[in-house]
C-alpha cells in the first residue's frame, strides 16, 4: 500500500487486524505492508529444539515482561541501524499502543543489563511479533519461547 499511513492508535489496530502493518523505508517514508502469506508460530505442537530447551533451562537470564518496552524497541532498531524499518514516529506509535495494552515486549535480562528481547501488538488471540535483537547468545530466543 502507498499512502503514509496514520500511526493513531485506532488506525494501527484496525490494520493489524486485517494484517497490514506499518513500516519506515529507509528514505524515511512510512508505508502499509502486509506479508501474504504471514509467518505463524502455532502454540500447539510447538517443539523447541534441544539447544533452546538448554537454554531456558540454564535460567541465565531474568525474564521480564513490558518493564522495558521503549528501551526494547530502541534496542531492535539500534542493532539492524543499516536495515531497520523502526523509525522515531514508529516508536512513538508503538509506545501509545504499549499505554494502552495492546502492545508488549518479552525482556532478557543479565545482571541488571536488558541483552535480549522482543515487542509485538497484542489483538484477540493473536500477538503479532514484530522485531527481535540481542546482545547475549539465545537471548531473544530465550524471550521468544517464553
Amino acid at each position: 500500500m502507498n499512502r503514509p499511513p496514520s500511526l493513531d492508535p485506532e488506525s494501527l489496530l484496525t490494520a493489524y487486524s486485517q494484517g497490514v502493518f506499518p513500516m519506515t523505508e529507509p528514505d524515511g517514508s512510512i508505508h502499509w505492508f502486509t506479508a501474504n502469506p504471514r509467518g505463524i508460530l502455532p502454540l500447539e505442537g510447538f517443539c523447541p529444539s534441544r539447544s533452546l530447551r538448554a537454554a531456558v533451562r540454564q535460567e541465565r537470564f531474568e525474564l521480564r515482561i513490558n518493564s522495558a518496552f521503549e528501551q526494547t524497541m530502541r534496542a531492535c532498531m539500534e542493532l539492524r541501524a543499516d536495515q531497520t524499518w523502526i523509525s522515531q514516529p514508529l516508536i512513538d506509535a508503538y509506545v501509545r499502543l504499549h499505554r494502552l495494552g495492546f502492545a508488549h515486549s518479552v525482556e532478557s535480562w543479565h545482571e541488571g543489563e536488558l541483552v535480549g528481547g522482543l515487542y509485538g501488538v497484542s489483538l484477540g488471540a493473536a500477538f503479532f511479533g514484530e522485531s527481535m535483537f540481542h546482545r547475549k547468545t539465545d537471548a531473544s530466543k530465550v524471550a521468544l519461547f517464553h
